[in-house]
């Protein structure tokens, strides 16, 4: 698709991405008189082009209000969406447009959202005693990060034409159906967030706006706002030493005894030592955690850099990207 949304023309048209308006640019330059024509094949194709990508208006990293934690969390289907539209409103809303429909195809992130709203109350009525921080990572954990010809997902930014960074597509494209058996999740509670907020320099009263009856920031959160227990890792190595620590803790939702075994990708001048390498379960909800230290072999002062952790099986996989930065 290119990026491409679909429009409701009142008039014959087309439209092209940016690349082949460049192209198109080129040739009328080119040329005293240069002729363009359409031509309709009518012809359906599916498994041609890859899928996901990551289109050039979805919104993108870093997070500018917390930096420590990284975002996008996932993306979901946005492009060309058959979505339910008011009756009494034109397709192009155009007063001067009469055509009316219950149905309308339409793009962007307010077409993904309700994808993963609705996958969420899915996941919710199934296990309703997850909370929306084990719902969050069970999505996160489980999506895909490659594409139907098992490719990374592309970022079709006009600025990108490589494979899709965690900033452009976060943990990965959902997948709801593994979403619903993840094995593990990283939950977080009242308490939990309360610290991230005092760890973000919050007073106790601004606090109480969100925590009502909060007593007050009496305990520090490990690693600052970094080490809010979230299913991805910001990791700033920045600072002289070169070494951030970062702990986790992972909640067992699936049935039955299992074990996991830390899975390590990072760029060469980055040491990354997980403790332990293995988690051994021996019931549903209960919980293990563990410790990543980080050092950088070098300094990459004004660079960015991403990998991921992945506690896997043979049956379960727990994906969670990494973002190391040099500021």
């Amino acid at each position: 698709m290119d990026g491409l949304m679909v429009q409701p023309f009142t008039l014959p048209a087309v439209t092209v991405s940016a690349r082949e308006t460049d192209r198109l640019s080129a040739y009328i330059g080119s040329v005293p008189d240069p002729v363009a024509s359409f031509c309709f094949t009518g012809r359906t194709a599916t498994g041609e082009n890859r899928a996901p990508v990551v289109t050039s208006f979805s919104s993108r990293g870093p997070n500018h209000i917390v930096r420590e934690i990284l975002k996008p969390d996932v993306i979901a289907p946005g492009a060309n969406i058959l979505a339910a539209w008011p009756d009494e409103s034109p397709l192009t809303q155009s007063r001067s447009d009469a055509r009316r429909s219950s149905f309308n195809i339409v793009s962007g992130t307010s077409m993904a959202c309700p994808h993963v709203a609705g996958v969420a109350a899915l996941l919710k009525h199934k296990h309703s005693d997850w909370t929306p921080a084990a719902i969050r990572s069970a999505l996160m954990t489980t999506a895909a990060t490659l594409d139907s010809h098992g490719r990374g997902i592309a970022d079709n930014s006009r600025t990108s034409s490589g494979v899709a960074t965690p900033m452009a597509a976060g943990a990965g494209h959902v997948r709801p159906q593994l979403a619903l058996d993840p094995g593990l999740v990283y939950d977080a509670v009242e308490q939990d967030y309360a610290d991230f907020l005092c760890a973000l320099n919050y007073t106790a009263a601004q606090v109480r706006m969100f925590v009502p009856g909060f007593a007050g920031c009496t305990r520090a959160l490990p690693g600052g706002a970094a080490g809010l227990n979230y299913p991805s890792f910001v990791v700033d190595l920045s600072d002289g030493t070169g070494v951030r620590v970062l702990k986790r803790t992972v909640t067992k939702v699936s049935e039955g005894p299992e074990t996991y075994t830390v899975r390590v990708v990072a760029p060469d001048h980055v040491a990354v030592t997980v403790t332990p390498r293995t988690l051994q379960f021996e019931k549903q909800k209960e919980k293990k955690s563990y410790k990543v230290v980080f050092r950088s072999k070098r300094s990459a002062i004004g660079s960015t850099e991403f990998g991921h952790i992945v506690w896997e099986n043979d049956v379960h996989q727990v994906r969670s990207p990494v973002e190391f930065r040099w500021t």
